[in-house]
């Protein structure tokens, strides 16, 4: 058999012509296509994968922020927890505090109560005491008494310092006293003061009996209502200093 080699020179050209213009005309639009291809989807594996990095971002960070709120939650919450035991255990102090003040003055109002209560009592007591005691005297009071009276009287006007008693005396008598018994006490007082003495007699209703002779604010005498009164004195003296 025979070759035909212009046959086949023919057939090359044909196929090197086809398949530059298959080159030319659609291998690099081809490879364009193919470029592109790849491009695209190597750009959308990227925004892939940058998208999954955001949301592997947005995860962690709202992980984070989870954990921030729990935290400030927890802590939110035992602070509050201290502070209702802070003021549970101020409340509780305050209402001790008021439990003691008003127990404290309860039993000063007690104590006061109980003190003038006791004040009164022996207050009414002494004035009974000595009420009795001068109605006592005054039913005692008689020419006896009367004469003792001016008999104690007269003895302590012999004793009596009479430095700064003036001229112009007063003597003071429970009783009116009759006229025998003026004329010796009268004599008594110039014999003891002189002769240049002014005496004046006064009758003192309020005295149950006795004798009391003032001069300048100074006063001597036998008179129940002094001791009396010193019984008073010694009396709520005592009572005022009494325990309870």
């Amino acid at each position: 058999m025979l070759i035909d080699w212009f046959t086949v020179v023919a057939q090359i050209v044909n196929f090197l012509v086809l398949v530059g213009l298959m080159k030319h005309f659609l291998y690099g639009r081809l490879v364009q296509a193919i470029d592109a291809r790849e491009q695209r989807i190597s750009t959308r594996l990227a925004e892939a994968e940058k998208k999954n990095h955001d949301a592997d971002d947005r995860v962690e960070a709202a992980r984070v922020e989870a954990d921030r709120v729990r935290q400030q939650r927890e802590q939110t919450i035992a602070e509050a927890r201290s502070e209702a035991d802070r003021e549970h255990k101020e409340m509780l102090q305050k209402a001790r505090d008021s439990v003691r003040a008003l127990e404290t003055k309860w039993h000063e109002d007690l104590d006061r109560e109980k003190a003038a209560f006791l004040d009164e009592i022996r207050s009414r007591a002494t004035t009974e005491v000595l009420a009795i005691a001068r109605r006592a005297l005054a039913d005692l009071a008689g020419a006896d008494l009367e004469q003792c009276a001016i008999d104690s009287f007269l003895e302590k006007l012999k004793t009596i310092d009479i430095t700064g008693f003036g001229r112009d005396l007063v003597l003071r008598t429970g009783t009116e006293l009759p006229e025998p018994a003026r004329q010796c006490i009268g004599e008594a007082i110039r014999n003891r003061f002189g002769a240049g003495v002014n005496l004046e007699f006064e009758r003192a209703p309020q005295m149950s009996w006795g004798l009391e002779l003032r001069t300048n604010g100074r006063r001597i005498g036998w008179n129940p209502d002094n001791y009396i009164g010193s019984l008073e004195e010694n009396l709520r003296h005592a009572l005022e200093h009494h325990p309870g």
